[in-house]
């Protein structure tokens, strides 16, 4: 039992949170902005608990569908489905009573945040699949990582504003642009594997596609915080993601794979500096 526990644990990534921190921190950092300072303490505790757990189950999902891949790839061949520590068929009723515990956290939101939701999962459970026909699967990463902005918004306001949007799509280039940082570190492992992402498709070019994504996403999450009237101590924070980004640009510029995997790290930072900015900018 004790094994099996331990598997588990590493299906979902426990001793790797830097996934889960990636999509808390812009979470977070909505229900500021939107909300202006005011967000709800108990949809704080909700979705906190539900990015956990959507993290969790798009995990699970993700090596069950990639567990005849990653047995012949160094970096993953020692992931649970690989090893025998989880059998697919105990995978598979993880992942659901992952997504039903989610899914009984939506009770205590209203019918559009459900609606939302399942939209949500719909694309969580895609994106795996996305390697394999689709040249840019970092763009569904993307829209599965930011939708809990969208339902942040939801959640809160009952509603899709548009300053909900712009902060969407500012979550939305980050993530296309640390995901492709990460892409460059994996690269000789995926052109192996014969599966796509954006630093193959980019190739050579694939450094500045993450520099302009970074770029859009900065100039992005300035202008949620403008539209929501924030003050300018966020706009510092900000100017202090610039640099992180200047910082994570020079790791990535020799394709080394260590040093992109570096600047993917790295962008935990930014996310911490956005989320700061949105509570300074808004409570103080």
């Amino acid at each position: 039992m004790q094994t099996k526990i331990k598997g588990l644990g590493k299906l979902i990534r426990i001793d790797k949170p830097i996934g889960f921190f990636l999509l808390l921190w812009p979470t977070l950092s909505a229900f500021f902005i939107l909300t202006r300072g005011n967000p709800s303490p108990s949809l704080l505790v909700i979705f906190c608990l539900g990015t956990f757990l959507m993290r969790s189950a798009g995990c699970v999902i993700n090596d069950y569908f990639d567990r005849n891949f990653d047995g012949r790839v160094e970096r993953t061949k020692t992931r649970p489905l690989v090893t025998g520590e989880v059998k697919p068929h105990e995978a598979l009723l993880f992942f659901v009573i992952l997504l039903s515990l989610s899914a009984s956290l939506l009770y205590w939101t209203n019918k559009l945040t459900f609606k939302m939701a399942l939209i949500g999962a719909f694309i969580t459970c895609l994106y795996p699949l996305t390697k394999r026909f689709f040249q840019i699967p970092q763009m569904f990463l993307g829209i599965a990582f930011s939708w809990g902005i969208i339902m942040v918004c939801s959640a809160e306001l009952n509603t899709i504003s548009p300053s909900s949007i712009i902060l969407f799509f500012a979550c939305f280039f980050w993530i296309m642009a640390y995901d492709t940082a990460y892409a460059m570190s994996d690269r000789d492992d995926d052109l192996f594997l014969d599966i796509h992402s954006s630093a193959l498709t980019f190739g050579n070019y694939a450094q500045y596609i993450f520099l302009i994504c970074q770029i859009i996403s900065l100039s992005l999450w300035a202008i949620g915080g403008f539209m929501q009237e924030i003050k300018p101590i966020y706009y510092f924070l900000l100017l202090i993601v610039f640099f992180f980004i200047f910082y994570q640009f020079r790791l990535i510029k020799e394709y080394d794979r260590q040093n992109c995997f570096k600047a993917f790290i790295n962008n935990n930072w930014i996310g911490i500096s956005i989320f700061i900015g949105s509570i300074l900018g808004t409570v103080l």
